[in-house]
């Protein structure tokens, strides 16, 4: 091993495994917060290779680091099949209209792209391509590693449809699914080619909705796995180095992961990229998992440094480690954020001396318990909940053996059996109200908990939701009689807030309001502040959720509040937000509530509602 490697030499050494690196190679992701640097808007550089190139190859002689990355997002395979995008100033782009959300709209662009071909000039595929030849024209690929990132095939497969339809194709029609997923998984060779064409050395696929929170290992197994494993099989015989990306929890699936055929596994590694070590650090090389929101965007230097020197110990001791972030960071991590990641992981040399890297007993990585951007779990001193099914048998007969039963037809998924109980329920003299709070919303409010420790899925989730519709029709004729109006008690306007496209936190959120007797008006994607006011004007709702994904899309959470102060409607209703980059200081500091997770969204209406009676 030289004393003294290249960034590229490094950043080869650590993902092949081939042999230590000088030092713990550091990949800052300086996409949109590289942007920033070069004084050009994201918007702007999506369109100008030229301007986006020079803006992080300014950013890479300020901040340093061992890569430079072409491109923002994963959504240019899915743009390349007409997906229509919102290019935003300070974040990454936002889908706004999947290409295909009908089955016509599938098989019509099918045969389309079975009678031109792939088409290399759809999207933005020749401005990334522009950007990358901009950086082999000045020579960065003779020192640095130039990688892109690219969506996966299945992810690909269910932004042309949208998640939630994907989610439910997947479970009742997974022929359908399997012929989308291949449609996707064609286009996304066509544009690594393209990539690798450029002069890339990697590509970063980003596979995020493989992620264990959302399919179940044996989903991932059947509809992800093989997908991922003809990609990655397709790379490798082009010459090219494929790296793989997926997101929060991924315990049960890493030896399949390690197994895929790809070169390097990163993302946030959930339950802590230590236990990842253990099981596949032999076998693949990992890259992660500097926690982007909570310590890069609102932790000190001293944070930072001490998160980075943890991985450091914990994970990269022996080699095969690339410190990054989890996930894309944000347009407003502080200079002094940046230049503390890259400084540390630059001043750590190999072979590592662990010991001198100091005191780390209270330093913990992301996706630990105890690190301080772990949310917590808003039922866990719920004792209705936190045991799952009833821990006693209810007495024969009784309402409480209703409610008991009802709760198993949930927790099993049984239809038949969540309509029988119901109509037992009604004869033993139960209201409809109690049938749905006490006993079916219970069980999905148990089935949520579940979710939240990673024991059930976001299918669970679903198929969960279904179970109770089959009890509704029973329900709602006696719930509007007894004066009930659309709903039991309110309507709630939900909706990610604009620049914002992963809604399947905010579907969770809709169903368990709706579990729960709530009339909801999901607005979908990329919901613009004036959007949220209207519709809760037009429908007297009670409160307005905003899941906010991004930290930059803060902003448009105190657009509303701003709006609604405006128009003199400040107070009238509750605010609250949740998501992956909301918490409870800056919901605070805005003014509004936070919920930490769908039962905790449930809650906080159910209380603005009693309140207000």
């Amino acid at each position: 091993m030289p004393d003294t490697m290249s960034s590229r030499e490094r950043m080869v050494a650590a993902i092949t495994m081939k042999e230590l690196p000088d030092q713990v190679p550091c990949v800052p992701l300086l996409m949109t917060r590289g942007l920033r640097e070069g004084g050009v808007t994201c918007d702007v550089a999506q369109r100008d290779p030229e301007a986006a190139a020079q803006a992080k190859i300014k950013a890479l002689k300020k901040f340093g680091g061992d890569v430079l990355i072409p491109g923002t997002d994963l959504f240019t395979p899915v743009e390349n099949l007409g997906a229509e995008l919102d290019y935003l100033p300070y974040a990454q782009p936002s889908l706004v209209k999947h290409p295909t959300p009908t089955k016509e709209d599938f098989y019509r662009l099918r045969d389309e792209y079975h009678s031109k071909g792939f088409n290399p000039d759809a999207g933005r595929l020749r401005t990334i391509a522009a950007e990358a030849q901009v950086y082999v024209r000045e020579g960065y690929k003779n020192t640095h590693v130039l990688v892109t990132p690219v969506g996966g095939p299945i992810t690909t497969a269910q932004l042309m449809t949208g998640s939630s339809e994907f989610l439910t194709y997947l479970d009742t029609d997974p022929e359908y699914a399997h012929e989308v997923i291949e449609l996707a998984l064609d286009c996304v060779k066509n544009v690594v080619r393209m990539m690798f064409e450029a002069g890339l050395d990697a590509c970063n696929i980003l596979d995020p909705f493989n992620s264990s929170d959302i399919l179940p290992p044996e989903v991932y197994r059947e509809f992800g796995l093989p997908y991922q494993k003809r990609l990655f099989s397709y790379i490798n015989e082009i010459g090219g180095l494929g790296l793989t990306h997926t997101c929060t929890f991924t315990q049960p699936i890493w030896r399949d992961i390690a197994d895929n055929g790809c070169v390097n596994f990163n993302g946030d590694m959930y339950p802590g990229m230590d236990h990842t070590k253990r099981v596949i650090g032999g076998e693949i090389s990992l890259m992660g998992t500097l926690s982007p929101f909570s310590t890069l965007v609102h932790g000190s230097t001293e944070d930072v440094a001490n998160e980075v020197k943890k991985l450091a110990a914990e994970v990269g001791y022996n080699g095969g480690f690339v410190c990054m972030p989890g996930c894309d960071i944000d347009w407003n991590v502080p200079e002094e954020n940046m230049h503390a990641m890259i400084d540390t992981c630059a001043s750590i040399k190999y072979p590592m001396d662990v010991a001198a890297l100091g005191d780390l007993s209270n330093v913990y990585l992301a996706g630990h318990p105890k690190h301080p951007g772990t949310r917590d779990n808003s039922t866990a001193a719920d004792e209705s909940v936190a045991g799952g099914k009833a821990a006693h048998k209810a007495e024969e007969g009784s309402q409480e053996e209703v409610n008991e039963k009802l709760v198993e037809a949930i927790m099993d998924y049984d239809g038949e059996k969540a309509k029988e109980w119901t109509q037992i329920g009604l004869d033993r003299g139960m209201s409809a109200q109690a049938i749905v709070f006490d006993g079916l919303s219970l069980g999905m409010k148990i089935v949520g908990d579940m979710y939240e420790r990673n024991e059930r899925f976001v299918t669970d989730m679903l198929k969960a939701a279904k179970t109770m519709d089959k009890a509704m029709p029973i329900l709602i004729p006696l719930l509007e009689a007894s004066g009930s109006g659309d709903g039991p008690t309110g309507t709630v306007v939900v909706g990610l807030v604009r620049g914002n496209t992963q809604d399947i936190g905010k579907n969770l959120v809709c169903l368990m309001l709706k579990a729960n007797g709530f009339k909801v008006i999901d607005l979908g994607k990329n919901v613009k502040p004036e959007q949220f006011v209207q519709t809760a004007e037009e429908n007297d709702a009670v409160a307005i959720g905003m899941s906010v994904m991004t930290n930059s899309s803060t902003v448009y959470v105190q657009k509303t509040k701003d709006l609604l102060e405006e128009k003199g409607l400040g107070g009238k209703y509750l605010l609250m937000c949740g998501g992956a980059a909301a918490n409870r200081p800056i919901a605070r500091e805005m003014g509004i509530e936070y919920g930490s997770d769908a039962n905790a969204a449930v809650s906080l209406v159910k209380d603005r509602v009693e309140a207000s009676a």
